[in-house]
């Protein structure tokens, strides 16, 4: 198959907040990783590479742009923007989130023309940065296909078709997806299923993420997991060990980040195995997308403070019945409670383990977050308030069509879970502010 060339983009985010939580595109990582076992030419830009030169040297006006925190996460370079209308009751900034116009101009300039240009979409409120991504290449290679993937064209693919793109993919399968891209644009792409994300693509890299499964085995009313990935699969213990430590001795990291949606699951022959095979005391380990409770047993407990987690989120959501039911009956708060002594028996200390709990569910009121809120504060631990996005195709999302039928909810800019959008109530909110204060924990 004759070479060609890829130019994959990562896109900046519009948003009140945003915050590099390890967070990088996984599925579009590997998706650059096949197209390399392909032999074909690719190219990369991300928006929101924290480790970009620029970032790293300052700003044009030589202040500094570079914020790192703790284990490698940090801020990323913004500017100040206008609100859009649907926004504009809300008290808060808006943002653009990303390296400016100008650096991706420059880019741009520094590569040859790109036969076929992939772009990835993350939260389906941030499509504004996917508009200006899609229009910049469109004015810059008009006759060049255009293809968008991810959460935004998987949720939202009517709206996405209107940014102007050439193909909408749905879903998480690569497989399917070059199939379904060979079809229309008739090339010859191979899938490799063991392919890995191609971390090769950064020059510089402050932490690494890793998958060990596919999907979740819970079917939770509130969660898109589904869509993108419908089946829950464990991929091969060592094979996930030995991308594990090939990379970082590769990029000279020791911080890793599980993306896993249930990472605890089958822990003695899944994730105590990749651990196992790991070397002994070399890594910090992150649960950014939270643990479930029930699988916190004692030795489980053991088992992740003496391999390196440090960083620990668990998943509690609520113990009110509503979420219970909706969270697929993971937590109660028994297994909480009991999770919680696990870990301190562990030697986990309790500033590095965060709960997070769900707010402005549909039907859930203030007063039931002002509750668990405050009940939960008794435990010592830091609390993560987890905002509900409505997601489209969810079996929530009907309900909140059904119990707010006055909104435009066709409009993505109102999933946004910074907006709270399924609360409407006086001082709607300082009452919002003041569970944001309760939740803070008290200054030392």
């Amino acid at each position: 198959m004759k070479p060609m060339k890829y130019l994959l983009i990562n896109p900046p985010v519009y948003d009140f907040s945003a915050f590099d939580l390890w967070s990088k595109p996984y599925g579009f990582l590997i998706l650059a990783d096949i197209l390399k076992k392909n032999s074909q030419d690719v190219y990369y830009f991300d928006f929101m590479d924290r480790a970009h030169p620029f970032c790293l040297s300052g700003s044009a006006d030589g202040s500094p742009v570079k914020h790192e925190k703790k284990y490698g996460t940090g801020k990323y370079h913004f500017t100040g923007i206008e609100k859009p209308p649907v926004y504009r009751n809300v008290p808060r900034r808006y943002r653009r989130f990303g390296l400016p116009d100008h650096i991706f101009s420059s880019y741009l300039d520094s590569i040859s023309t790109p036969d076929f240009i992939f772009i990835t979409t993350g939260m389906t409120y941030w499509y504004p940065g996917v508009k200006e991504t899609v229009s910049a290449i469109k004015k810059r290679y008009p006759r060049k296909p255009v293809v968008l993937g991810g959460c935004y064209a998987t949720f939202c693919p009517g709206h996405a078709a209107g940014l102007g793109a050439d193909m909408i993919f749905q879903g998480g399968d690569l497989s399917l997806f070059l199939s379904e891209f060979n079809r229309i644009f008739g090339t010859g792409l191979r899938f490799f299923p063991g392919a890995q994300p191609c971390w090769d693509v950064y020059s510089r890299l402050s932490y690494l993420c890793v998958r060990t499964t596919s999907g979740c085995p819970f079917s939770c009313d509130y969660c898109g997991i589904k869509k993108l990935a419908p089946d829950f699969k464990k991929f091969n213990p060592a094979t996930v060990a030995e991308a594990v430590t090939e990379n970082c001795e590769k990029f000279g990291v020791t911080d890793i980040a599980f993306y896993d949606d249930a990472l605890l699951v089958d822990f003695e022959s899944h994730l105590g195995r990749i651990l196992r095979l790991l070397p002994a005391g070399r890594y910090r380990f992150h649960t950014p997308n939270g643990i479930h409770v029930r699988y916190v047993t004692p030795d489980v407990a053991s088992a992740l403070k003496e391999t390196g987690f440090t960083t620990l989120r668990l998943s509690l959501e609520g113990t009110e019945s509503r979420v219970v039911e909706a969270s697929d009956f993971k937590v109660s708060l028994k297994g909480f409670e009991s999770c919680l002594k696990n870990l301190e028996r562990a030697g986990f200390q309790k500033e590095n383990v965060g709960i997070y709990l769900l707010a402005g569910l549909p039907g859930q009121s203030y007063e039931d977050v002002f509750r668990m809120v405050k009940m939960l504060k008794q435990y010592g631990y830091p609390l993560k308030l987890a905002e509900y996005s409505p997601i489209p195709g969810t079996k929530m999302f009907e309900v909140v069509k059904k119990s707010l039928p006055g909104v435009q909810w066709d409009e993505p800019l109102l999933h946004n879970n910074s907006i709270y959008p399924c609360w409407d109530f006086p001082a709607k909110w300082d009452k919002i502010e003041s569970l944001k204060s309760l939740s803070r924990p008290p200054c030392l």
